[in-house]
């Protein structure tokens, strides 16, 4: 009998410890995590590229959120990037931008600080709603962006020419809100040497046209929040395969990373922690990326039932 209390005990006790863990622990422990991408035609200028992936702040006067973004900024300002890339969900909703802008300040890269939209950036007032925030609202959202040096591509790409090499960066529109238009984003890039496209969500990857990028940067997923080992994690709002909720992809040959994001939509992670992503670039061919299908038909059009995280 005493035995039996002592493992009902034990395992209440454990139960506590991990729910303070995920709630409490892990979604404050933001770290940085560093990859090397090998893509058979870079450029010799290009060779060392470094790229800081950020993705998901969402912003809001929340305490514990601020404090994440903060976090990140710095250790993003830390890396020595040559490029920063924002794939989405700077706010958690549009409204935030005006008041929470400055938990993004200090950002900056010598070619500079991109971003696209997220579902959440394009949402008005409530985001577990499908309601998009007015134009004027959006017009806040770009002013502010633009006041921190952060330059938002909605459907379309500029160049950079580093050392006689010449980068397209395009940027695909939110895709919840049937804003996206990756052959808008991709336009006349084929005589770019790099052409880095931005999307919020990975499921950008069944558009037929991100073939003519060569490396694909999204976010979206917070990594699906919980990952089990060996079984990754349980749900993530992505279509069909839970592998595309993180890390490196290959899909029909194109190469995505997935960034698990900043903020946590719940509060809670396990296993999956908020993260800073540094990419190099090198070349040669990729031979760690996960293989994940996609899909080419009608239902790649669908609006997402999600309307977070």
């Amino acid at each position: 009998m005493i035995a039996l209390a002592a493992v009902m005990w034990a395992l209440v006790i454990g139960a506590v410890v991990f729910a303070y863990y995920v709630r409490y622990v892990e979604p404050t422990r933001v770290v940085v995590t560093e990859r090397t991408i090998r893509l058979p035609e870079l450029p010799e200028a290009l060779r060392g590229l470094r790229i800081v992936h950020l993705s998901d702040f969402h912003c809001q006067p929340r305490r514990f959120i601020e404090r994440s973004s903060r976090t990140a900024v710095r250790l993003a300002m830390g890396l020595d990037a040559d490029l920063i890339a924002i794939s989405g969900d700077l706010f958690d909703t549009c409204n935030h931008a005006a008041a929470c802008a400055g938990q993004l300040a200090g950002l900056s890269a010598p070619l500079g600080v991109w971003a696209v939209p997220g579902n959440h950036d394009r949402a008005h007032n409530d985001p577990f709603t499908t309601l998009e925030a007015p134009a004027e609202n959006i017009a806040i959202l770009r002013g502010a962006l633009e006041e921190l040096g952060i330059r938002l591509l909605a459907n379309r790409n500029e160049r950079i020419v580093v050392g006689g090499a010449r980068i397209a960066i395009a940027g695909s529109d939110d895709y919840a809100f049937g804003r996206d238009d990756v052959a808008a984003a991709l336009d006349g890039v084929t005589d770019a040497d790099l052409v880095i496209l931005l999307g919020h969500t990975p499921d950008v990857l069944d558009d037929p046209h991100v073939g003519d990028a060569d490396l694909v940067l999204c976010g979206h997923t917070h990594g699906g929040q919980i990952q089990f080992p060996g079984f990754g994690t349980p749900w993530a709002p992505v279509w069909r395969d839970r592998r595309r909720a993180s890390g490196l992809l290959r899909a029909n040959g194109q190469l995505c990373y997935v960034n698990r994001g900043v903020a946590s939509a719940t509060r809670a992670r396990f296993n999956c922690h908020p993260e800073v992503a540094l990419l190099t670039l090198e070349r040669g061919e990729e031979t760690e990326a996960v293989d994940v299908p996609v899909r080419r038909n009608d239902a790649s059009r669908e609006v997402h039932e999600e309307a977070a995280p």
